[in-house]
């Protein structure tokens, strides 16, 4: 449930090529619900933005279509081999406008003029994200633009209750937790914003609903936990054997298509605030 940060701490769920897979289903999954949030915090045409923890660059991409090629994006990301994908994607989608490059979120500087600061999934990893806003926008210019995308674990839920559903939430929940993620961030971005120094953000919640036998969510849920399931042994949530995780996507479906019920993956929270 999260992008690839950049931080001076380490992604918990790591960089294998089934985690990459995931994170570009979840790129699509939740795609429209960013560039929602971007649209309504003002990134348009010209712009230059600064996309933290951009993992692949798919919200870089989302912002580069939105700023134009009048405009610019630089996608930063503490994973080289993440950056070199970023590269390789935007070289094959000929977007000349937008640029990455390897860094630490919590180190990197504005150099030159930026309109807007963004970013999705990035400030639940880091160990202070209001101490690394404050920086920023202590760099940043008047009239520059803060947006965020974050997520809500505890909002996860299923209706009627599925107990597949519940039971894996929890032990996703409980394994971010313990790994030092903040499960709730999106609950927290008006708190950050103000500790940061930043505007009181505007703030928009949303969120999947889906149901039936082909939705998307039930293998969402099942993907995180796959990844998440080495973290969840060692803290001895629980042991891979009692998940049974190659079947657990067709086990929710089942549970849920029989309620005739609607599962509520996370919701995400955008937050957005200008500089006066």
């Amino acid at each position: 449930m999260n992008s690839t940060p950049s931080s001076s701490t380490a992604y918990v769920l790591g960089h294998s090529d089934p985690e990459m897979e995931r994170l570009d289903h979840q790129a699509r999954f939740i795609s429209d619900l960013t560039e929602d949030v971007l649209r309504r915090a003002g990134l348009a045409p010209g712009m230059r933005v600064l996309d933290l923890g951009c993992g692949a660059g798919d919200v870089s991409f989302l912002a580069a279509a939105l700023v134009g090629t009048n405009g610019s994006v630089l996608g930063i990301d503490r994973s080289p081999e993440i950056i070199d994908k970023a590269r390789r994607r935007a070289e094959h989608a000929h977007l000349n406008h937008v640029r990455f490059e390897a860094g630490s979120v919590t180190d990197v500087d504005i150099v030159g003029e930026v309109d807007a600061v963004i970013g999705r999934l990035i400030l639940l990893h880091l160990p202070d994200p209001a101490a690394t806003l404050r920086r920023l926008a202590a760099q940043a210019g008047s009239g520059t633009l803060f947006v965020f995308h974050e997520m809500d674990m505890s909002t996860a839920r299923s209706l009627p209750e599925a107990p597949l559903c519940a039971q894996g939430t929890r032990w996703i929940i409980e394994t971010f937790r313990r790994a030092g993620v903040d499960t709730e961030m999106g609950a927290k971005l008006f708190k950050t914003f103000r500790q940061a120094g930043l505007p009181d953000p505007q703030m928009l919640l949303s969120a999947r609903f889906e149901g039936g036998p082909d939705a998307f969510t039930y293998r969402y849920l099942a993907e995180v936990l796959r990844t998440l399931l080495p973290l969840a042994e060692r803290f001895g949530i629980v042991e891979a054997k009692a998940v049974d995780i190659d079947t657990f996507a067709e086990r929710l479906r089942d549970q849920v298509v029989a309620l005739e019920g609607v599962v509520q993956p996370p919701a995400f929270i955008g937050a957005w605030a200008r500089l006066p």
